[in-house]
C-alpha cells in the first residue's frame, strides 16, 4: 500500500478534478483527514476505503495493489467490479473455443490466465505475423506501461512534496527563541 496516497491524489486531481475540501465534504470527513490520506500519513479505515472506492469509481484491489498502475484501467472500475474483463477489451482464445448458437450469436468461454488487450493493443496485436512477434509486442506493451506508470508516480510525488507545508519552524524564529531562552 505504499502507493495508495499517490492513487488517491491522482484520482482527486486528475480524474475527479475537485478540491480536497469538496472530496472531504462529499465523504463526510474533515479536509485534514483527506490531506493525511493523500500525504501517506494515515491509512483509511475499511468503511472509508469503501466510500473512497465508490466516490472515485475504483475497486479496492486497484487502491491497495501496488503492482497496478496509478492510472486506473477499465477493469479497475467499481461499476465494472463484477466483470472478469471490461468493455472494450479483447480476449485471446484458443482455436475452436468459440461456438455459434442457432441464432448466430458467438459465445466464448472465459478462461483463467488468458491474455486480453485494450482497443489500441488489439489493433497492434492484429498485425503480428507469428507468436514471437506477439510475445515481443506483449513485452513492449508491459514495459511501456511500467515506464509511463513510473513517470506518473514521480510527477505525483513532486506535486505532493511541493504542496507539503514545512513541519519545522523556520530557522529565524528558532534562533530568536533560543536567544530569548539563553538570556
Amino acid at each position: 500500500m505504499r502507493r495508495l496516497h499517490l492513487k488517491l491524489f491522482y484520482l482527486r486531481t486528475r480524474i475527479k478534478r475537485e478540491a480536497q475540501g469538496v472530496t472531504a465534504k462529499t465523504l463526510g470527513v474533515r479536509p485534514a483527514t483527506m490531506s493525511h490520506l493523500e500525504q501517506g500519513r494515515s491509512q483509511p479505515t475499511l468503511p472509508m476505503l469503501l466510500a473512497l472506492c465508490q466516490h472515485y469509481d475504483v475497486t479496492p484491489t486497484y487502491l491497495l495493489d501496488d503492482d497496478r498502475p496509478i492510472d486506473p484501467r477499465a477493469r479497475d472500475r467499481w461499476t465494472e467490479r463484477e466483470n472478469v474483463i471490461a468493455r472494450g477489451d479483447w480476449m485471446e482464445v484458443p482455436e475452436g473455443a468459440m461456438v455459434t448458437t442457432h441464432d448466430g450469436v458467438r459465445l466464448v468461454a472465459v478462461q483463467a490466465g488468458v491474455r486480453y488487450y485494450d482497443a489500441a493493443a488489439q489493433a497492434q496485436r492484429m498485425t503480428c505475423p507469428n507468436q514471437a512477434a506477439a510475445s515481443e509486442l506483449e513485452e513492449s506493451l508491459a514495459a511501456g506501461q511500467r515506464s509511463s506508470d513510473h513517470e506518473l508516480e514521480e510527477t505525483l510525488m513532486r506535486e505532493l512534496l511541493a504542496q507539503r507545508k514545512p513541519r519545522n519552524k523556520p530557522v529565524a524564529k528558532s534562533a530568536v527563541i533560543k536567544n530569548a531562552i539563553a538570556q
